[in-house]
Formats: structure tokens, sequence, C-alpha cells
């Protein structure tokens, strides 16, 4: 049985499961909106198209966090481990 995707983003565009949404609350709970947000934009502007959205969010939030991206930092710590 396979679980039903809840609809998010300004264009409605963007699909993710309550396992996936959950998941990146979990993991960018600083700027998991941001992300939904951009990447609605981002496909309401150039028509493109994604398998996985969950993915493609995951994705561009590590590539940010590796080039050090300012405007969505993501200074959030899991319990037990500090900055």
């Amino acid at each position: 049985m396979s679980e039903s995707a809840r609809i998010l983003g300004r264009y409605g565009n963007v699909f993710l499961t309550e396992a996936e949404l959950s998941e990146l609350q979990a993991d960018f709970p600083a700027v998991w909106q941001e992300y939904i947000e951009r990447l609605s934009e981002y496909m309401a502007s150039t028509s493109k198209t994604y398998k996985s959205h969950a993915a493609t969010i995951r994705r561009w939030a590590k590539e940010d966090r590796r080039k050090g991206k300012g405007g969505i930092s993501d200074y959030s710590c899991k319990e037990g481990e500090s900055l």
C-alpha cells in the first residue's frame, strides 16, 4: 500500500508523502519550508519536473551547506550535538 502525497508549495506542484515531509522537517528544521517554496517556484518558472521532490530538496540543501551559501543557513543540531 503506497502512501499518498501531500500537495505543497505556492504553486501546488511539490508532492511529498508524510514520511518524506517528516524526514525533511527533522533533517532541516530551520529551512525545510524555504526549500519547498524554492522547488515550487523553480518548477513553475522552468517547467522542469523531478522524479523525487524529497530527493531534490535534500540534494539542494546538502549542496548549499557544502558551498556555505548564505540566505538559507541551517544552524540546527540534533539532540546531544552542539555547534
